[in-house]
């Protein structure tokens, strides 16, 4: 079901529900304790509250003002930062070419299935720290509230048709003073961010002793057309030999296959009932290409900029290479080797390419601009790398791995066929972490044109494992301790950040969970230790989320109150004759300036 019909069904369903809520309200039948406006139900309470009096006994409350106090200071960094970081968001959306998926507006609704970065799969470990973070958020303000002597009405669970939305206390604060009221608004941050570190801590935990990544090539993806497809692969399968020679994971699989030549037997696992055997017919697909279209292994087809079509398209099969018959990778690369220049022929046409590294962009400040390089000016096929010291340059890997075998500061040779014309040119590399580069973006494939005889996109299980265990990410994110705490929370949506990762993680749901296998004494509980490490890693997650979320200046958010009363509280300081009304001012201001910017990142995507 793709995210069209899901939110078509959600539609109906909110519409029938809400209609029956407002039906049964108008009629009187609802309690007193339901309130219906709209498509937004409340239940409300007084029962229960005698907990928040029991927390906040005398013998308790110095450990939680103390505590709330620190959440104070933090809380105020944090809504500097979420300004910063809104006030940035808003001047990418603007600047930038396109829109990217983060903040297509299908993403700002919160519905597992329509959010790309919320699967279905994991809707009820998601529906659980979704309540576990509204909850905490709301019970802290409250409990603080009779700390410091504040009553609290009532309290309730606030739904959106049938989905928690969220959950409010009803607090009489016009007494209070200000340090009073900043502690309040301060308690639901502080606990937020408490609850999500207990809960990161014990995934940790159970990550790092009891879940490991399946032995064999997991499955992420299959692109359409390959022999992959035609085998009958698909997402979650997982390949555990080739020709009855047991593989460890995709490098395996693919020194495996460059072992072999035509077809091969595949032992294939995973979410099978049975473990068996397909035979994979091999032969060279084109998977993208700099003129045509390119189509992921998701299916997806995205439409090219370029202005001139390419005879070879996505899913086309190439036979030979300037008339020498290829079937496997391997010979395809063998057959560039000693090309610099190279027809691809296949059955429907044939292209002509610079058997190299496309570059898409050359860094002004770069090492490759110092020495002299033309930036390619939108046109990758104007500037093609050849070779580095020496080496030959067939596709963008070899140059990743000539790079990462040469030292920064280092001066190399690079031959380029620039506009049609061969150069070369004395690079001295730049450093970046310690890594050599040339500053340059290029593009995936030889000149442009990416191949496969295989059409697998391999789930990074054991890369998305080692997030969540602390380690480093390679060629990217993990250099420091703030990085891997970011590398973790950007898991959801980290196969959009470039050298990080090719896929998202939501958990261990779905055909995913067949990537990863439970290990050590917990072994014993099966699919029960998914379901534990799901919850854990939503509720730390989204606790996380509206913690910081909240640290945001705009009523009636807690950062809003907070700037409100800490500019109320300047004001009187300076001598200001109504300081309540500038701290009013302040707050308004600030919400204005960051609706606005938030309404710039939604309507990006339909902005020329």
């Amino acid at each position: 079901m793709d995210a069209l019909t899901t939110l078509l069904l959600v539609g109906l369903v909110a519409a029938g529900a809400t209609a029956v809520a407002m039906a049964l309200e108008s009629r009187g039948r609802l309690p007193a304790w339901v309130g219906v406006w709209g498509p937004v139900v409340t239940l409300e309470t007084e029962n229960g509250l005698g907990a928040l009096d029991r927390l906040a006994r005398p013998r308790y409350r110095r450990v939680w003002r103390r505590w709330t106090g620190a959440g104070v200071a933090l809380a105020v960094l944090l809504l500097v930062v979420m300004t910063a970081v809104v006030l940035f968001a808003a001047y990418v959306a603007l600047t930038r070419e396109a829109a990217s998926q983060v903040n297509q507006p299908r993403n700002v609704l919160a519905i597992p299935g329509v959010n790309d970065f919320l699967p279905l799969a994991a809707t009820p470990a998601i529906l659980v720290g979704l309540a576990v973070a509204v909850v905490v958020h709301e019970f802290s303000h409250g409990l603080l509230a009779r700390v410091e002597d504040v009553a609290v009405e009532s309290a309730g669970l606030i739904f959106v048709t049938l989905v928690p939305f969220g959950a409010f206390v009803g607090i009489d604060e016009a007494d209070a003073s200000t340090a009073e009221r900043n502690r309040i608004y301060a308690a639901g941050i502080a606990n937020n961010l408490a609850v999500a570190l207990v809960a990161f801590l014990a995934l940790f935990l159970l990550v790092s002793t009891s879940i490991a990544a399946v032995s064999g090539a997991a499955v992420g993806g299959v692109y359409p057309g390959t022999p992959a497809d035609q085998a009958g692969l698909e997402r979650g399968d997982v390949v555990t030999a080739v020709d009855g020679r047991p593989i460890d994971d995709a490098d395996d699989l693919r020194t495996a296959l460059d072992a072999t030549d035509g077809s091969v037997e595949l032992t294939v696992a995973g979410g099978r009932d049975d473990a068996e055997t397909v035979t994979l017919e091999r032969s060279v697909v084109v998977t993208s290409a700099l003129e045509g279209t390119e189509t992921g292994a998701n299916g997806v087809v995205n439409e090219s900029t370029d202005d001139e079509p390419n005879a070879l398209e996505p899913g086309d099969t190439i036979t030979a290479v300037d008339g020498t018959p290829v079937h496997t990778e391997r010979e395809f690369r063998a057959a560039l080797e000693n090309r610099t220049v190279a027809t691809l022929e296949a059955e429907d046409g044939s292209t002509t390419v610079v058997a190299g590294a496309a570059v898409a962009a050359v860094d002004a400040d770069g090492p490759l601009s110092a020495a002299g390089v033309p930036d390619p000016d939108g046109d990758p096929r104007s500037l093609v790398v050849t070779r580095l010291d020496g080496e030959r340059i067939v596709d963008s890997d070899d140059l990743r791995e000539t790079l990462a075998d040469a030292a920064p500061g280092e001066t190399v040779s690079l031959e380029a066929v620039v506009d049609g014309e061969r150069r070369e040119y004395a690079v001295t590399l730049g450093d970046r972490n310690g890594e050599a580069v040339l500053g340059i973006t290029t593009v995936p494939g030889t000149g442009g044109t990416t191949v496969t005889d295989l059409g697998v996109d391999p789930h990074p299980s054991a890369q998305h494992l080692g997030v969540l265990r602390g380690q480093p990410v390679a060629d990217g994110l993990g250099s420091s301790p703030v990085e891997r705490g970011f590398a973790t929370f950007a898991l959801p949506f980290a196969g959009l950040i470039d050298g990080f990762s090719t896929a998202n993680f939501g958990g261990f749901v779905g055909s995913v969970a067949n990537a990863y296998a439970v290990t050590g004494p917990l072994s014993v509980l099966g699919g029960g230790v998914f379901a534990a490490a799901n919850v854990l890693f939503w509720t730390w997650w989204l606790n996380l989320l509206v913690g910081v979320f909240n640290c945001i200046p705009c009523y009636p958010l807690d950062g809003g109150k907070l700037l409100r009363t800490t500019a109320e509280a300047a004001g009187s300081r300076a001598g200001l004759e109504r300081p309540d009304r500038s701290a009013t001012a302040a707050m308004v201001g600030a919400s204005a300036v960051v609706v606005v910017a938030i309404l710039l990142v939604l309507s990006s995507p339909f902005l020329g």
